[in-house]
């Protein structure tokens, strides 16, 4: 049996002093990544449990994990690297667990749970060195989430077997793809050499070193190797073993083992074990609070969109209110042009019996100027009341549909690798809003909101000329209003004509009338444009506050997730150059 000297694997706490001050400046490191996760909300636990285990892992021993199909001769490589049979063998596979070879005076096997077992044997190498021996590459897909979390992260070196003739299987390559993140040391041993001809050995190393080269982009180094053969000459004395031994390929294994990997190579690798794992740690929580912001700076590019969309209802809705005021202008001049024509007409001496008949001139004044002069100017505040809800409610929706959008857009995106509450919270604000929104537009009565601004409308114009108008619409309340130009007009003239004065001053109160006509008409259009004014301007007020009210917990959700993040970005940028700078200092 070849033994390796103990003296190269003797335990040494730490070589030098520069050594112990580059552990303490790495766990310093560590630990200022593992404050900084505890910053960013949803933490994956196994990156938790990657970083912790790598801070405890920088005073351990050495640790190999040996990796490869469960056919691929693992059990016999190992047995050969120990020099004895230590794991079972088989052309099935002997094991779906993970088992943890570690030195005992005595060989003992423990099953410390379902899938994990622990191997004591009494191997020089295993003084310096704990190897996991992983199941077949099928099953450690399976068991990956013990595997990524407990072992790969923490492993100073991985040996990858894969067979001759079985080169590179497509579970390999899933292996290689699941470790390659860590940015471990990686050796690909290329076992059973025995079968194949010198010329095919050459052919099978290049067809793996590409496929590796390709999966890793980097290039490990890499072994032919014939276990079998190897644990041939292990289990026997003589010269022959140790030509055997050679020609077997497992001299150039063990020659990295001992020769290569020294205790300064080894310290090396020790160290930069927990650096791949400060690297992905870092590069992966810095690229997930990059993408959180872009999102949030989306969502501000959002909310802003919607600030200008209400700003611009409120002009547009001052503006394409004109057409339907000047719509009633024209009503209204159209009876100021009438009644001027009415005064002229009528308000003559050989009309003087007319004017006496106080009831007679009140029926000619309607039926001539008022006509349907009501009716029409409650069909064109009814059009601008109609249209006036209908641009409010089609904001409403315009908005709702913009939220909603925005949250089905925001399921379809990655938000780095990491999910947990601040998607959760970011998902609920928006569909609260959406939801807020949609209740809104569904209790939105469009008849009683119509009647409510009519009603205020006729109040507001009543109020200047006239009151206990009651329930008359507005159009009638102008009615009324006009009556009482009427009722001024017949008294004077009925006094004028007792009195015998008719003659002398009947054209100056004709223009009186028509004065008194044209001023009553112009408080109308006025306190009319007024009022409609206000209520616009009431309305745009009152829908751009609840839709601004509506957005404001999200708002507030925004701007601070964004001042967090941007704070997590440098603390992680930072973290990341360090983590660099460290790599090129024991580099």
């Amino acid at each position: 049996m070849i033994t390796l000297p103990f003296g190269l694997f003797r335990r040494r706490r730490l070589t030098t002093e520069q050594q112990d001050a580059i552990l303490t400046e790495l766990e310093e490191l560590l630990q200022r990544i593992g404050a900084a996760l505890e910053r960013f909300t949803d933490v994956d636990p196994a990156d938790r449990n990657a970083l912790e285990g790598s801070r405890a892992s920088l005073r351990e021993l050495f640790l190999i994990v040996v990796a490869g199909e469960f056919n691929s001769g693992k059990s016999t490589f190992l047995n050969a690297l120990l020099g004895a049979q230590v794991l079972p063998e088989g052309v099935t596979p002997t094991t779906d667990a993970i088992t943890l070879l570690k030195y005992g005076p005595e060989p003992f096997d423990e099953l410390i749970e379902p899938g994990l077992r622990l191997h004591h044997y009494p191997a020089d190498i295993l003084r310096q060195l704990t190897v996991v021996d992983t199941p077949g590459t099928n099953a450690v897909i399976r068991h990956h989430e013990r595997l990524t979390r407990d072992y790969i992260p923490r492993a100073d070196l991985v040996i990858f077997l894969t067979s001759a003739d079985r080169p590179f299987t497509e579970s390999e390559r899933a292996f290689l793809e699941l470790i390659k993140e860590w940015g471990k040391k990686i050796v690909v041993v290329i076992n059973k050499a025995d079968i194949l001809t010198t010329a095919e050995q050459d052919q099978v190393a290049q067809f793996v070193r590409e496929h590796v080269n390709r999966v890793l982009e980097q290039s490990p180094e890499l072994f032919m190797v014939s276990a079998r053969r190897a644990l041939q000459a292990r289990q026997q004395t003589g010269n022959g073993a140790d030509e055997q031994w050679q020609a077997s390929g497992m001299a150039a294994i063990e020659h990295f083992v001992i020769d290569t990997l020294d205790e300064e190579t080894r310290f090396r690798l020790k160290v930069l074990s927990p650096i791949g794992v400060a690297r992905r740690i870092t590069t992966k929580y810095l690229t997930a609070t990059e993408d959180r912001l872009a999102t949030l700076r989306d969502d501000i590019h959002a909310l802003d969109q919607i600030d200008r969309q209400l700003a611009l209802f409120g002009d547009e809705l001052r503006q394409d209110a004109e057409y339907y005021l000047a719509e009633i202008d024209h009503v209204l001049t159209s009876l100021q042009e009438r009644g001027e024509r009415f005064c002229d007409e009528t308000i003559r001496l050989t009309r003087i019996r007319e004017l006496i008949d106080a009831d007679r001139l009140r029926a000619a004044f309607e039926e001539t100027v008022i006509g349907d002069a009501y009716q029409q100017i409650d069909k064109q505040v009814q059009k601008l009341i109609d249209w006036l809800m209908e641009k409010n409610l089609r904001l409403q929706q315009s908005v709702d549909e913009f939220i909603q959008q925005r949250t089905l857009a925001y399921r379809e995106q990655i938000v780095g690798s990491v999910g947990g509450s601040f998607a959760y919270n970011r998902q609920a604000l928006l569909e609260r809003i959406g939801q807020a929104a949609h209740t809104a537009i569904a209790g939105y009565d469009r008849q009683a909101e119509a009647q409510q601004l009519a009603g205020e409308l006729q109040s507001s114009v009543a109020a200047t000329a006239i009151t206990g108008v009651g329930a008359l619409g507005l159009g009638a309340t102008l009615v009324a209003i006009f009556h009482t130009v009427l009722l001024d007009m017949t008294g004077i003239l009925a006094a004028l004509t007792v009195a015998g004065l008719g003659l002398a001053i009947l054209p100056a109160k004709r223009r009186q009338a028509k004065e008194t006509l044209r001023k009553k008409i112009d408080e109308v259009r006025e306190q009319l444009r007024k009022g409609l004014r206000q209520q616009i301007e009431r309305e745009s007020e009152r829908t751009i506050l609840q839709i601004r009210e509506r957005n404001a917990p999200f708002i507030r959700f925004v701007r601070a997730q964004q001042e967090q993040l941007l704070d997590l970005q440098r603390t992680f940028s930072d973290l990341a150059v360090a983590v660099e700078k460290f790599a090129k200092q024991v580099g």
